[in-house]
């Protein structure tokens, strides 16, 4: 338990520690880190979805999502791109007996968290928003991890993560909320229970993305969304989480009316 726990660890690290780079140098550098990451998660989704055709869906979705990348700014030509390519990953899937919700959904999800992502990037205290999302993730996911491997106990979600457990379960809920709390004490402008409500937020729909993937994960009877990282199997099961939030912060900034500025739901 110890060992998978250190190889988990390490890759964590070595994986967080790109990631801040790009973060960090930002512009192209991001730009580039952010596309070969969708090219890994575009395939894995595929591959989760269905593994007839898995390899040609991915290289659509690749394709189509390249317009929208390295374009300057985000416009309308690029929901052009993403409609066609929508459109194409569709009949395609469905020729061949697919589900086209679901390979459609997964180029349309990945392509828009990341691109979102990116857009908040570009703001002034973007990278303090980005980490402070990421971070809180990551404490949700470790403190999940630990609390149920060492204490284990009842089975939450038993037929989509048989695995999960009520005290992993509220661990991840109770002290990613707790960790975003106070670093917002630091760093928001908002009030508490604002804050809170964001945290809480951020960590249950990182859950929601974990759960997604295990369902689809389940339904074709896979292990592993891939095997790129080490103790971890794919990056769908490291990121899963972080892409559910980016994800949804894009309809909340625009119900919110902060689409402009996207990182007042995150700082105030």
């Amino acid at each position: 338990m110890f060992s998978d726990f250190k190889i988990r660890s390490l890759t964590a690290a070595g994986l967080a520690f790109l990631c801040f780079l790009a973060l960090f140098l930002g512009h192209f550098y991001l730009k580039l880190f952010i596309y070969f990451l969708s090219a890994i998660l575009f395939f894995e989704w595929m591959r989760i979805i269905s593994q007839i055709q898995w390899i040609i869906r991915g290289l659509i979705a690749l394709v189509f999502s390249s317009f929208v990348y390295f374009t300057d700014d985000y416009t309308a030509l690029d929901l052009l791109f993403i409609i066609s390519g929508s459109i194409l990953i569709s009949s395609f899937s469905a020729y061949f007996s697919i589900s086209a919700f679901w390979s459609c959904f997964g180029f349309i999800y990945v392509l828009i968290s990341l691109c979102f992502l990116e857009y908040i990037r570009n703001f002034e205290n973007g990278l303090l928003a980005i980490l402070l999302i990421i971070s809180t993730v990551m404490i949700s996911d470790t403190s999940g991890y630990i609390f149920g491997k060492y204490f284990s106990g009842p089975k939450i979600f038993k037929k989509i993560s048989p695995k999960k457990t009520y005290s992993g379960f509220i661990a991840s809920i109770t002290l990613g909320t707790l960790w975003f709390s106070i670093l917002s004490l630091i760093y928001s402008l908002h009030q508490p229970i604002t804050f809170i409500l964001t945290g809480l937020l951020i960590v249950v729909f990182s859950v929601i993305g974990d759960l997604l993937i295990s369902y689809l994960k389940r339904k074709t009877n896979l292990k592993d969304s891939g095997i790129i990282l080490p103790g971890h199997g794919g990056l769908f099961d490291r990121a899963d989480s972080i892409i559910s939030v980016f994800f949804i912060l894009l309809p909340l900034a625009i119900l919110m009316g902060q689409l402009d500025n996207p990182i007042k739901i995150i700082l105030g």
